[in-house]
């Protein structure tokens, strides 16, 4: 691991509080990383040019840190913030990241009052503790160089990253051109005013660690942000401006129509799931994947059904359609306040999006009273909804919301594509639309009774009649992949030592259409029929790329008949040999230093492993481990497997590490196996050769066959078993 630091610092008194500004100048496997993180390190690069030209920086210094290992695991930061000399000068940090190509920049996480006052001096901010708050939860299955500085540093600070169109992100079209501009402008102004801030104005000691800070911008113009305190007093001044709308009788919610709001609720998340068993009984899974717009016309039909239905089956047919509308839309207002109420008891800081339905429900009842106190001069009914009533209603929330709402499907329709062959992705879109569907307008619930039963009846037969149609329509017409939105796609031409096979492993991180057609053309490439591979069933099989191994289920094809077939080395065309002995200078491991002490019953060890020309080692074991020599973290107390993963540049070719485990006797040796990565194949269509073979180049047939849609990162590895 290697990072690049520059300092700027008016001299010692400015030393002793710093600011760290970092991002990460790798990228993984086959992504040219245009956007992750080129361009955080672009804009980090002009900063320090614009910076060094002006005077030296009044209050604190910055230190730039350009770290070399984001993508292995954050291993060149957490070196940083654990190791190096400057790391306890530093009091907070501002981190830039990617996992898209477009829109601006979000400031998605962020634990500190002091950090986020800054973030508000920032010219286009464009952040919520909504996405805070989300990534909390682990929903998101994302990390950064952000949970080294805090976990490691006990830094307080501010994560910022490019989210949308992340269905480029890790591929191979992470390209400049791709990028939207005047992206860089935007992430670079707002970097710039932050630095400039931090240095000469912020106050960075004794910065306090919190959750408990409401934030979010306003359509990207302005920046609101206060504290927990203040925000129960909003809540509580919310609160009772309901009841006086209660109390003036503009807001009248019955038990009824009260029940059917949480009802409505559930219904929007759960019937769009209907919708997945028919796309799915059509052979169509994620028919939504290559727009996040598809999701609603496929699922927001049958929420909108859904809803509806609740609502006619609990519409009071003793009661006026203009009373049925008051007291739903007024229960739409005590349902967003009993939702603020238990989100401010649990210190919920998102809470805040339930004060703006609340609050624009109680003044939309209010203002009805006011047109409807007018109508009835002339004799119209008292109890009902005027028009104009659901227009103030719904104008704040749906307005700010709107936009929320499709960011959240712009940030987990993408992520679809790479959290695993066995998660249920249909249904997880199917009730985030369902769930979208209900808070974009939730006085639509009181509208549907403004025509009486029989039209809402003959509104929810159309609704489900189109949504068929719909779903038909897609399934015809639509398919869920093309070249701006490809299906990730992973191929590993694996040569295993030990057992002698020589083998192509090919794998997807989603459920959507794989071995038809791409595994059968490639099946067709070979002239060899595939073998299925379960991941749960088989956990090493990916261990090169250990831990994204676990999201992915393979297909198997034995590439010994079209080596012997393609070669011109007649040996190896016609030896009964495993074509794996024909692998020179292979990793391994050896034991040095073993003992056993018969009163303890531990055997101690030191493996070490030579890997001339390959990269990224991965040893997996099994034993109940005492002691070993890596700091980062302790053995567990029971027998477990384990799994060391060392990463490392071309430069390196070997590591070891000490190992001390419980064993039945001096024999009881340890059996470890050892996955080796080849460096020829990061982004190049080369590949390591048998010696003598000629140029074969399985990974190249591979990858000159692939589809438009499919995104293929690849690679070549080695498998050994060692028994020490």
């Amino acid at each position: 691991m290697t990072n690049i630091i520059v300092r700027l610092s008016c001299g010692p008194e400015c030393d002793q509080n710093s600011i760290l500004l970092n991002s990460h100048y790798d990228t993984t496997l086959g992504s040219p990383g245009a956007v992750d993180d080129a361009l955080g390190v672009g804009v980090m690069m002009e900063i320090i040019r614009v910076m060094s030209q002006r005077p030296a920086p009044k209050k604190n210094s910055i230190v730039f840190l350009f770290n070399g290992g984001e993508e292995s695991l954050q291993d060149a930061s957490h070196s940083f913030i654990t190791a190096h000399e400057l790391k306890d000068q530093v009091r907070a940090v501002v981190n830039l990241e990617a996992c898209g190509t477009t829109g601006p920049e979000i400031l998605f996480q962020a634990n500190s009052r002091e950090m986020i006052d800054a973030y508000g001096t920032v010219p286009y901010p464009h952040g919520t503790v909504l996405a805070n708050d989300l990534f909390a939860t682990g929903l998101i299955l994302s990390d950064t160089d952000f949970r080294q500085f805090v976990d490691h540093g006990n830094l307080t600070g501010l994560d910022m990253a490019v989210y949308k169109n992340s269905y480029l992100y890790h591929t191979h079209l992470d390209l400049d051109a791709f990028m939207e501009a005047g992206l860089p402008q935007h992430m670079g102004e707002n970097t710039l005013a932050l630095a400039t801030y931090l240095t000469e104005k912020a106050d960075l000691v004794n910065l306090e660690p919190t959750s408990s800070v409401v934030f979010f911008d306003v359509f990207g113009l302005f920046f609101v942000s206060y504290g927990w305190s203040t925000a129960l007093k909003i809540h509580i001044a919310i609160g009772a401006f309901g009841l006086v709308s209660v109390f003036l009788k503009a807001s009248r919610p019955t038990f009824r129509a009260t029940i059917s709001i949480f009802i409505s609720f559930i219904a929007a998340l759960v019937f769009p799931n209907f919708s997945v068993i028919i796309l799915q009984s059509l052979g169509k899974p994620m028919q939504w994947f290559s727009h996040e717009w598809l999701s609603c016309l496929l699922f927001g039909p049958t929420a909108l059904a859904g809803m509806f239905l609740v609502q006619y089956f609990l519409h009071d047919k003793k009661a006026s359609t203009g009373a049925n509308e008051l007291s739903t839309l007024s229960a739409v207002h005590a349902f967003y306040t009993i939702c603020l109420g238990l989100a401010s008891y649990t210190g919920f800081a998102s809470s805040y999006v339930f004060g703006l339905y609340s609050a624009s429900s109680a003044i939309g009842l209010l203002f009805n009273q006011q047109r409807v106190a007018v109508a009835k001069k002339d004799g119209i009914e008292a109890a009902r909804v005027d028009f104009a009533a659901y227009f103030v209603t719904a104008l704040m929330p749906t307005a700010y919301f709107s936009f929320a709402c499709f960011s959240l499907l712009d940030i987990f329709i993408p992520l679809t594509g790479r959290i695993g062959a066995d998660a249920p992705v249909d249904h997880i879109v199917a009730v985030l639309t369902g769930f979208v569907t209900f808070v974009f307008c939730p006085p639509l619930l009181a509208f549907a009774h403004r025509f009486g039963a029989a039209i809402l009846k003959k509104t929810i037969v159309f609704l489900f009649i189109a949504h068929v149609l719909i779903l038909l329509l897609n399934s015809v017409f639509i398919t869920p992949y093309n070249e701006l939105h490809p299906k990730r796609v992973f191929a590993q031409h694996l040569r295993n030592l030990t057992s002698g096979e020589s083998m192509m492993y090919i794998a997807h991180a989603d459920p959507g259409p794989f071995y038809e057609p791409y595994i059968t053309e490639v099946e067709e490439m070979f002239s060899t029929k595939a073998v299925f591979r379960s991941g749960n069933s088989n956990p090493g099989d990916w261990n090169a790329i250990y831990p994204f191994n676990q999201f992915l289920e393979s297909y198997v094809i034995d590439t010994t008949p079209y080596i012997k077939a393609q070669t011109k080395n007649q040996t190896i065309a016609n030896t009964e040999r495993p074509l794996t002995d024909f692998v020179q200078q292979a990793p391994r491991l050896t034991a040095e230093k073993v003992s056993y002490d018969p009163e303890t019953g531990l055997r101690k060890l030191t493996v070490l492993c030579t890997h001339p020309d390959y990269i990224w080692t991965v040893a997996s074991f099994d034993t109940h481990l005492v002691s070993w020599s890596l700091s980062s973290s302790e053995p567990f107390a029971y027998p477990s497997h384990y799994v060391i993963r060392h990463v490392g540049g071309h430069v390196s070719d070997g590591w070891r590490v000490d190992l001390e485990y419980k064993a039945s006797g001096p024999d009881d040796k340890l059996m470890i196996e050892l996955t080796a990565m080849e460096t020829e194949g990061f982004g190049k269509d080369e590949e390591r050769e048998l010696i003598g073979s000629g140029d074969i180049g399985v990974m190249r047939k591979i990858l000159k066959s692939r589809p438009s849609w499919v995104a293929l990162t690849y690679f070549g590895t080695t498998v050994s078993r060692f028994v020490l």
